[in-house]
């Protein structure tokens, strides 16, 4: 009876390894961030004109370059998990944010910041916006497990050099957006909002054109996954 009892017990213990492993292994998902200021995402505002919650100027949540990406990272992999967020406070006063405010964004498998729009490019060296930067991408990848997609930002800037540079330094992928702003004026909401804040962001055009730079660096990092 002894040696059947223990029998039985091995084989409640062998099988709730097994289980645990398949949960492990059906649950495992690739996940992605991605970080920006307001073409990401933006509130209504009421002052601005603006009605929607998604990124500013597009007609509708599908049609800004996040959801845009979505929509093809689930035709790959229905299974992805997808985090975004505004970070227009690290922009605009980066030299004293707390990063921890982005700790829900740490050690994602794939990583994709698209800032610059709100930073000053008259105090990039005062304010040492590269060091800065670096610190953030450091933050949200420590580990070094995460992939990393660095965007320029759709408005022509110096600031796009800077994070240019950066990128190249450190084997980034890096994405060109500012040329699609001055190249055709239909990429930009101009003639849609009242607000030329507003007007100066992407229209849908312009959003379809971001959300496929992005994905020509993206698919393959999926694709490693």
């Amino acid at each position: 009876m002894k040696t059947n009892l223990i029998l039985v017990l091995a084989m409640v213990w062998i099988t709730a390894c097994q289980t645990e492993g398949r949960r492990e292994a059906t649950t495992t998902s690739t996940q992605i961030v991605v970080l920006g200021n307001s073409i990401v995402a933006h509130p209504p505002n009421e002052e601005l004109g603006w009605k929607g919650d998604w990124g500013m100027a597009a007609s509708a949540r599908d049609s800004d370059f996040v959801h845009r990406l979505e929509r093809r990272m689930h035709q790959v992999d229905p299974g992805i998990e997808l985090q975004y967020g505004s970070i227009a406070g690290f922009e605009r006063a980066y030299w004293n944010y707390d990063l921890r405010e982005l700790a829900e964004f740490r050690n994602a498998d794939i990583l994709i910041v698209k800032i610059a729009e709100n930073v000053d490019p008259d105090s990039l060296a005062e304010r040492q916006f590269s060091q800065h930067y670096a610190k953030l991408i450091d933050y949200l990848t420590q580990g070094g497990r995460t992939a990393v997609i660095i965007s320029g930002g759709f408005w022509p800037s110096p600031v796009n050099d800077t994070i240019h540079r950066y990128a190249v330094q450190n084997g980034f992928d890096f994405v060109k957006l500012h040329d699609l702003y001055t190249s055709d004026s239909t990429n930009t909401a101009k003639g849609l909002f009242a607000h030329e804040g507003v007007a100066n962001h992407p229209s849908d055009r312009g959003m379809k054109h971001i959300a496929d730079r992005i994905w020509k660096k993206l698919e393959l990092l999926i694709q490693q996954h």
